[in-house]
């Protein structure tokens, strides 16, 4: 992951709270994050503890994405004052061969972030090693 996408996905988690923040992953290669999107948090419900993002948002990543011959890796969303690792919830919605970030973010500041992926539609999160680059 490049330096700057860290740092992006750090200040829009730090900017949503005390509500999931969330956005979108993108890269030139599989693995490789070099470009974040954020993106609104739909959830009308409970956005403190979940997030949505609407159909016209992915659309619109879709299409940015193309439209500069990148990829949609995945998603981020953070986790207001709970632990960086996926939820119940989060596998429900986790697609495979999209990655899945979670940064926790406590009392308005951001710790750690971790990356996971599952294999298959009913297979558990895996969690990969994230490596972050001086860019």
């Amino acid at each position: 992951m490049a330096g700057a996408v860290h740092e992006a996905i750090r200040l829009e988690a730090a900017r949503a709270y005390p509500h999931e923040g969330c956005g979108a992953l993108l890269g030139r290669a599989a693995g490789h994050v070099s470009e974040t999107l954020a993106l609104a948090n739909e959830e009308a419900g409970s956005p403190r503890t979940r997030f949505t993002v609407s159909p016209r948002d992915y659309l619109a990543v879709e299409e940015s994405a193309d439209a500069r011959g990148l990829l949609l890796l995945g998603f981020w969303h953070s986790h207001p004052d709970h632990p960086a690792r996926p939820s119940a919830t989060d596998r429900t919605f986790a697609w495979p061969g999209l990655l899945t970030l979670v940064i926790a973010v406590e009392g308005g500041e951001p710790r750690e972030l971790t990356a996971w992926d599952v294999e298959g539609p009913d297979g558990p999160f895996r969690q990969l090693d994230l490596d972050v680059s001086a860019d």
